[in-house]
């Protein structure tokens, strides 16, 4: 098998715009209203610290990227394509964002979801993220499920 390669790269990659646009298209058809339903769904590329392209070999296999929210920092549009689902790459995505936002200083990563993504709640879960009340931005989002994961008891040394 081939390995799988995490890369950064732009915020506006043409290729992680292509595994966006399938997320929005995915996540419309799933929660049944369009893509973009909501301003807090938009990113300012401004406040973009990282993100990444997941690649096995040519193949873009997932994206994820991290932002500034406050003194905190979000995990953003992480999405594996359903035909990579099932491999560990979200885990894999979620553990290198993690460790760069402990890299960044960040106290706390920050994530949004839907309830209707159960594969995704599931590896928050079982990641160690713990659901915290929505907040804003997606405060008028409905099925919103936010969570937390406090970064500084779990530094590396």
């Amino acid at each position: 098998m081939i390995p799988v390669a995490l890369v950064e790269v732009a915020v506006d990659d043409p290729v992680v715009q292509r595994m966006r646009q399938a997320m929005g298209e995915e996540m419309a058809a799933l929660y049944g209203r369009p893509r973009h339903a909501s301003p807090a769904e938009d990113i300012d590329p401004g406040s973009v610290v990282v993100t990444l392209l997941a690649r096995q070999g040519d193949l873009p296999v997932g994206t994820g990227a991290l932002r500034r929210l406050g003194p905190d920092l979000e995990v953003k549009r992480m999405y594996v394509p359903p035909a990579g689902r099932g491999r560990g790459l979200g885990r894999l995505l979620l553990e290198n964002l993690e460790e760069r936002a402990r890299h960044a200083g960040a106290p706390r990563l920050l994530l949004h979801t839907g309830s209707r993504q159960e594969s995704a709640l599931a590896l928050y879960r079982a990641s160690g993220y713990t659901e915290v009340p929505v907040f804003e931005p997606y405060l008028s989002v409905p099925d919103s499920v936010c969570f937390a994961k406090h970064l500084a008891a779990d530094r590396a040394p």
